[in-house]
């Protein structure tokens, strides 16, 4: 069967397009994009679609503007009208504390469903591949993403943007067609799609997994892209599963939908961990929108400080967002402000100010528990595997230029730690006092390793594991609580 064949009976069996529908083609000129459009307008008299061919410039690159070119032939010498525009994302990413990479998601989305509108499309049709998915669902694993991350991509969906118009849908015709089918479809039908240099780069963490962590598996498990499109695919249906039960807990547990949410504390403290994980992870997903792939740790963090703070007391979340217990509410908002600096650890000349005192304390073999650790619901307080230092042992600075963090939850993979504190919301002004505990790096580099963004994250490589012989207790405390 050729690639034309299964699409088309893709389209038919999943239901993607309705006879008649108005359909927007994201289309970036590379191999996917431009097998997309050259396989919706072989099969548009199949449905009666009438297609709309959509370019967005993201302002980054400066090969763009001859990419929108590119597209804008391709779409006419088809017959079909084309939109473009274009954004200035940096501006977009710093005005909503975002990374570039989900920024340029963001306003791509958001393009798309302006195009959308303005011709009265029901459906966004975009090109992402059986690669992609494999791509995708492993990416997610590494960030220890719940099964809303290890679903992976869907056939058919609503388009992920904030207050997008009712009933537009995504579809994903080439979902289940390979990157190597689609270049096979480019070569044959003479197709000369634009490459974008950037996709190469293994700086970038998706291109990393791409290029070296994909190949490098496949010596292990040579279908292991099959194993994890199947696991996305039996996942997705666990994953609807869940959401029903979850559609009937919401409403037994909820007290206000927010902003902020409330939760009944009697009803939650009735639910078990996975339950209240669930309902957490979801009141998150209404509050911020724009978050994707809310990660697990701090989640877990927030759910273990429900069960066991007292009323009255706070915790970060991830956002801008806190849990707050109250006598017979959990809240979940955001914290309305910032704490003013003298309720922050921010350093003075490389030393916790005056009211805070820092300890790093070694904790004798018995004196700590795996569960005690990871129950800790105090964001000034961590453990860490002490044998992780380096042999010049640890200190306090602020950030330095160039910095980058590996943040637990994350795969391992490294950030800007510029780019961690826009994706934590903290204050630009306070980002250059934000303390932070470091450790000489190994191998002999000069640039120091961040073990703690103290009262945000800790560093993947230094957790407490089961393995751990040695601990060390990083502690900042303030008032009567440092005596």
């Amino acid at each position: 069967m050729t690639l034309l064949d299964r699409v088309r009976t893709l389209i038919s069996e999943r239901g993607l397009f309705q006879p008649g529908d108005r359909v927007v083609a994201g289309v970036s000129g590379g191999p996917d994009s431009l097998c997309l459009l050259d396989v919706l307008t072989a099969l548009a008299p199949d449905w009666r679609l009438g297609l709309y061919v959509a370019y967005l410039d993201h302002g980054l690159r400066p090969e763009a503007a001859a990419e929108a070119a590119f597209v804008q032939r391709e779409a006419e010498a088809r017959g079909w009208p084309f939109h473009t525009e274009t954004v200035d994302t940096r501006a977009w990413a710093a005005e909503r504390r975002q990374s570039l990479e989900e920024a340029a998601r963001a306003v791509r989305y958001a393009f798309l469903a302006r195009v959308a509108a303005a011709v009265a499309a029901p459906v966004v049709a975009v090109a992402h591949t059986a690669d992609d998915q494999a791509e995708t669902v492993l990416m997610h694993f590494l960030r220890g993403s719940g099964l809303g991350g290890l679903k992976g991509m869907l056939l058919k969906s609503h388009i992920p943007i904030p207050a997008s118009q009712d009933g537009l849908w995504l579809v994903r015709p080439l979902l289940t067609t390979t990157r190597r089918e689609v270049e096979a479809y480019c070569a044959e039908h003479s197709l000369r799609p634009v490459q974008d240099p950037s996709n190469q780069d293994t700086a970038l963490f998706r291109n990393r997994l791409r290029h070296v962590l994909l190949p490098e598996l496949e010596t292990y498990q040579p279908r292991i892209r099959d194993v994890l499109r199947r696991t996305a695919e039996v996942l997705a249906g666990e994953h609807a599963l869940l959401q029903n039960a979850l559609d009937e807990l919401w409403p037994r547990t909820i007290r206000a939908a927010g902003p902020p949410v409330e939760f009944d504390r009697a009803r939650w403290a009735a639910l078990g961990v996975p339950e209240q994980r669930a309902l957490l992870r979801r009141a998150v997903q209404r509050l911020l929108p724009d978050e994707r792939n809310v990660d697990f740790t701090p989640l877990e963090h927030a759910v273990r400080f429900s069960r066991r703070a007292a009323p009255g007391r706070s915790c970060d979340l991830l956002g801008g967002l806190r849990l707050k217990v109250t006598a017979d509410a959990i809240v979940v908002g955001a914290w309305g402000h910032r704490p003013a600096r003298a309720d922050l650890p921010l350093l003075v000349g490389g030393q916790p100010p005056a009211g805070w005192r820092f300890t790093a304390e070694p904790l004798a073999a018995g004196a700590w528990s795996l569960a005690e650790i990871e129950a800790n619901a105090d964001p000034w307080r961590v453990e860490v595997d002490a044998d992780r230092l380096g042999e010049g042992g640890w200190r306090l600075r602020a950030r330095r230029p160039g910095d980058r963090f590996q943040p637990l939850g994350m795969g391992g993979r490294h950030v800007k730690l510029s780019d961690f504190y826009i994706n934590a919301r903290v204050d630009e002004a306070l980002r250059d006092r934000w303390p932070l505990v470091v450790t000489p790096s190994p191998a002999g580099r000069a640039e120091d390793e961040i073990v703690w963004v103290a009262g945000l994250r800790l560093g993947e490589r230094f957790k407490v594991t089961g393995a751990t012989r040695r601990v060390v207790r990083f502690w900042f405390r303030r008032g009567d609580d440092a005596a």
